[in-house]
């Protein structure tokens, strides 16, 4: 639970930051990508930003506080133009490989190609960086098969921890003490497991309201779900293992990181009672919103919760 409870002066910085985008570039944040930055940048910094840095025995700087932002704002608003089809592939294309050149049409735009020029510019090894940013461009164009309900479940896994995957790994380079990069399996095995996280909590958005297939409401069955998001967990677990640190911060990494694979498993629990003895999951488009949402106020979610992320914690039995 580290880190929860630094979570709401962060939500604090990350509106007030946000307020100062919006007076300079002249313009309003929609509801959905605000939220959205202001719930992720927190829980990224605490989470991930700074649990790494621990790893390493580096020092966080407020550089990387303000990185981590930026880059939030700019996932969130490339999401919106992917997921919404707002921009053509071609512009998407110059706006991503050559942002310089780009003429933006509105404030998401103006925005968007200010923080990938911002961070851009900061990155110590830009050749690595620019590997990194191609394979999550390639991964979120290809994300476009998952409103087709004929691709396959393989498919969408690759896809899943691709888009994760590399967007985390994008991470790393924005930490002003850079951390060496063999650390890059590990920031990879850990955005699939997020992005796996997000669709477990997004059964009843990605369903009902985007019509996105992901393995959470592709699956027919809870055993399949789980068992595709515990192979993610455990192909994280030994990331963490072969990474080059004392078996000590491991530990304390694998405690600390525990807390995101305890959220998918209160999801999962959710799940199971959906199912109850059926033999299959029911159709989620005929489901409630109140039975697909998962309350993470109710205090039997947050005993659960202490509970999961105690025995994720654990690298070695």
């Amino acid at each position: 639970m580290r880190g929860l409870l630094h979570i709401k002066p962060m939500i604090i910085w990350g509106e007030s930051y946000l307020s100062a985008i919006e007076a300079k570039f002249g313009g309003k944040f929609e509801e959905t990508v605000y939220k959205k930055v202001v719930k992720y940048q927190s829980l990224q910094y605490q989470f991930v930003t700074l649990n790494f840095t621990k790893l390493y025995s580096i020092n966080s700087t407020e550089l990387d506080k303000i990185n981590n932002i930026k880059y939030i704002v700019m996932t969130a608003l490339y999401d919106d133009l992917i997921d919404n089809k707002k921009i053509s592939e071609a512009d998407l294309n110059e706006m991503f490989y050559y942002p310089e050149k780009v003429n933006p049409n509105n404030f998401n735009e103006r925005v968007l190609v200010a923080m990938h020029l911002d961070l851009l510019n900061q990155v110590q090894d830009k050749n690595a960086y620019w590997k990194v940013i191609e394979a999550i461009h390639i991964a979120q164009k290809d994300s476009v098969k998952q409103f087709d309900a004929n691709t396959n479940i393989e498919q969408i896994i690759d896809i899943t921890r691709r888009k994760g995957g590399y967007t985390l790994v994008m991470c790393r380079h924005y930490l002003m003490n850079n951390i060496v990069n063999n650390s890059d399996d590990c920031w990879y095995a850990l955005g699939g497991l997020i992005q796996m996280t997000n669709d477990l909590f997004d059964t009843y958005k990605d369903t009902q309201e985007e019509g996105i297939h992901t393995f959470a409401n592709k699956l027919q069955t809870v055993d399949e779900i789980k068992d595709v998001y515990l192979n993610q967990v455990n192909i994280f677990k030994q990331s963490i293992i072969n990474l080059p640190v004392t078996r000590f911060k491991k530990i304390q990494f694998s405690i600390y990181l525990s807390i995101i694979s305890a959220f998918g498993e209160i999801a999962l629990n959710q799940l199971k009672q959906l199912q109850g003895k059926s033999t299959s999951l029911p159709n989620f488009k005929s489901i409630p919103r109140k039975k697909l949402i998962v309350d993470m106020e109710k205090p039997i979610n947050i005993f659960r919760l202490l509970g999961y992320a105690y025995k994720n914690g654990k690298l070695w039995m």
